[in-house]
C-alpha cells in the first residue's frame, strides 16, 4: 500500500523538520506532496514541492490530489501540530474503515493548543454537528487518511481551510475517529483565531456548512 501525504503550507519555517519526522516515523511506502503558497518556494529534502495556484487549504488539497499516486490519501497540517505517529494509528484503521479522522475531542484525544483556538474548535464542532446532523465529534479536523476510491465518487468545491468535512459529508464512507495529540505550533503563525483573517475564515466555514446541508436536502449528495 502506498500512502500519499499532502501537506499545504504557507510560510512554515519548520516544514523540513516535519518532513524528516514523517519519513522517519511512517513505515509504509509513502510519498509527501508539499503544496506551497509561500512568497519564496522552499527547498525541502524528502518531499515533492509544488506551487499552489489557487487560494485556501482546501484548494491546495485538490491541486495536490491529481499528482498523487497512493492507494491512501492523507492530509495533515504543515506547522507540526499533527504528529506522524498519530498518522500511523490512523492508517492502521484504513481497510476496516474508508476514512480515518484525527480527533482531539474523543476519549484519548488531547490538545496543547491555545485557549482561543480551543474555543474556536469547540464552537465550530458544535455548530457543524447541529447544522449537518453528524455525530462526528471533531468535524473541523484537518487531519485525515482516506482510501483513494472515495475521491472518485465525489466532486470537491472547497472553501477556505476546511475540506475534510466536505469529503466526509459528500461521501458514503465508513468513518472512524482516532484520538490524537494536537501539538501547539512552535514556529510560524496561526491562520485561525478571532482576528480579521479568522473572521473571514469563519464566514467561509458557515457558508460551506449551509451549502453542504442544502445540497443534501436537494439530493445532490
Amino acid at each position: 500500500m502506498l500512502v500519499s501525504i499532502i501537506i499545504p503550507i504557507k510560510e512554515e519555517p519548520a516544514i523540513q523538520q516535519l518532513v524528516d519526522e514523517i519519513n522517519k516515523t511512517i513505515k509504509l511506502d509513502h510519498e509527501i506532496i508539499i503544496v506551497d503558497k509561500s512568497k519564496e518556494k522552499p527547498k525541502i529534502n524528502g518531499a515533492k514541492v509544488i506551487s499552489q495556484r489557487s487560494d485556501g487549504l482546501g484548494n491546495a488539497f485538490v491541486e495536490a490530489l491529481s499528482q498523487t499516486k497512493g492507494d491512501v490519501i492523507a492530509l495533515m497540517d504543515g506547522d507540526g501540530s499533527h504528529r506522524p505517529e498519530d498518522l500511523n494509528s490512523m492508517l492502521s484503521r484504513i481497510g476496516e474503515y474508508d476514512i480515518a479522522l484525527g480527533s482531539k475531542l474523543i476519549e484519548g484525544g488531547q490538545s496543547n493548543d491555545t485557549l482561543e483556538r480551543k474555543a474556536v474548535t469547540l464552537v465550530f464542532s458544535l455548530l457543524t454537528r447541529l447544522i449537518l446532523w453528524t455525530n462526528i465529534k471533531d468535524p473541523m479536523t484537518g487531519f485525515m487518511a482516506a482510501k483513494r476510491s472515495i475521491f472518485n465518487e465525489i466532486k470537491l468545491m472547497p472553501r477556505g481551510f476546511k475540506v475534510v468535512i466536505e469529503i466526509v459529508y459528500k461521501s458514503k464512507a465508513r468513518v472512524v475517529e482516532v484520538p490524537i495529540l494536537f501539538r501547539e505550533r512552535n514556529m510560524g503563525y496561526s491562520k485561525a483565531g478571532f482576528n480579521i483573517r479568522g473572521v473571514h475564515e469563519i464566514s467561509r466555514i458557515i457558508t460551506l456548512l449551509l451549502e453542504l446541508k442544502i445540497g443534501r436536502l436537494a439530493g445532490k449528495w
